[in-house]
């Protein structure tokens, strides 16, 4: 190509650029814009966006580009796609989902592909200079949409963001019992959750792994859904806590202590009842879901210590200088407490001589003081011994409540 084309070429495309600044196809302020504009945001995510924004916010996605357009040349590391990024934001708080504006951004260009054929001017160059053109707009349009789409994420993550922070904010309040009684039932409709049910109080103990939150979240159904709620979860000093309408049916991932049912406004007094449910569970190594009702006298024993040791230092520790055979006459004991004070058994779970299992018991007796057949000292020494497997040094499980 000669010096003489080129210059001629560079004419034509000179003309093309002043054409369509002229008709507002690059810039989006010709006589052609509102006609473009009409026909680019027709999808039903924008119905609530007013022309005048869109029409502001498509003008500045046009200046990104327009003069790298003019220039012919694709974007490069220099080109500032911040202007792009706020609109790709603007979209996403517009409740715009980022599928629809790349739909928008990919319509725009088909209907700029078919505007530019209808006004090119006429010039020996008029076909390779639109294929540049359209290549050029392409590459353009790409970045566009890379930079929209990344502007759209962040903005979605910090909206999740901050709803998360409301949903964690109104579990904490509930549970603690420092949320009135109208915020709850404002609340309760806000978040999907029906005030007239009754939900358990939970506390769980995540296991270790990054998934352990999320296990649980499916476990319980507390995720948000288009239905009603199942309920609501947050992170307490740790753990899991938070409520549910309905129990599952399968094993849970990791130990799970539960209140028994009441009303929302109810929930801070019962999870009380499910952190210390929680608490003995981890104690007895029990990995169900329990509630204090099942645990029988247990949640007394781990949490009054003071009165564990008292019956500990009378009915344990005593034994500790005889070694194995003061460590024997406490298996014996505990072992008849959990068959009811049945000899028979005792003997034969222990592989003993049913004299043998008399005289440990005698021992035993005659040691602490203490009657096997006294219903009061019975419960003493269970409580002595369920404390010394929960906090002594013998470990294993706990005798039967």
């Amino acid at each position: 190509m000669g010096r003489r084309d080129a210059a001629t070429r560079d004419e034509a495309w000179d003309a093309l650029m002043a054409r369509l600044q002229g008709t507002g196809l690059l810039d989006g302020h010709g006589p052609m814009a509102d006609r473009m504009l009409e026909r680019v945001f027709t999808h039903s995510a924008y119905r609530h966006v007013e022309r005048d924004v869109l029409r502001e916010s498509w003008r500045r996605n046009l200046a990104v580009s327009v003069e790298g357009v003019r220039a012919r040349r694709h974007p490069g590391e220099d080109d500032d796609d911040g202007p792009l990024r706020e609109v790709g934001e603007e979209r996403a708080r517009q409740g715009v989902g980022v599928a629809e504006m790349l739909q928008t951004s990919m319509q725009h260009q088909k209907i700029f592909v078919d505007l530019v054929r209808e006004l090119a001017p006429p010039s020996p160059y008029r076909d390779s200079l639109l294929l540049e053109l359209f290549a050029i707009k392409q590459a353009w349009s790409a970045w566009s949409m890379v930079a929209l789409a990344a502007g759209h994420r962040e903005a979605e993550l910090e909206m999740q963001r901050r709803a998360q922070e409301h949903q964690d904010g109104f579990v904490r309040r509930i549970i603690s019992g420092s949320m009135a009684a109208s915020e709850i039932g404002s609340g309760a409709a806000a978040y999907g959750l029906d005030r007239d049910r009754e939900y358990r109080a939970f506390r769980a103990r995540p296991a270790p792994g990054p998934d352990s939150l999320r296990l649980m979240e499916r476990y319980l159904r507390v995720a948000a859904t288009a239905e009603r709620r199942n309920g609501m979860m947050t992170v307490v000093d740790g753990d899991l806590c938070g409520f549910v309408a309905v129990l599952p049916a399968e094993p849970p991932p990791t130990a799970v202590g539960v209140s028994p049912p009441v009303p929302l406004h109810e929930l801070p007094a019962v999870f009380r009842l499910a952190t210390r449910a929680l608490e003995t569970a981890l104690a007895l190594d029990r990995t169900e879901v329990v509630s204090v009702a099942d645990l029988g006298l247990h949640p007394a024993v781990v949490a009054d210590h003071d009165l564990g040791e008292l019956m500990h230092d009378r009915f344990v520790k005593p034994f500790e200088r005889f070694g194995a055979s003061g460590a024997a006459i406490l298996e014996t004991v505990e072992r008849y407490l959990r068959n009811g004070s049945r000899l028979e058994a005792t003997r034969q779970q222990l592989f003993l001589h049913t004299n043998t299992v008399r005289y440990r018991l005698t021992r035993f007796e005659s040691i602490t003081g203490c009657s096997l057949r006294d219903y009061d000292d019975l419960a003493q020494v269970w409580w002595a011994l369920a404390w010394d497997r929960l906090h002594g040094s013998r470990g294993g499980a706990s005798v039967a409540s």
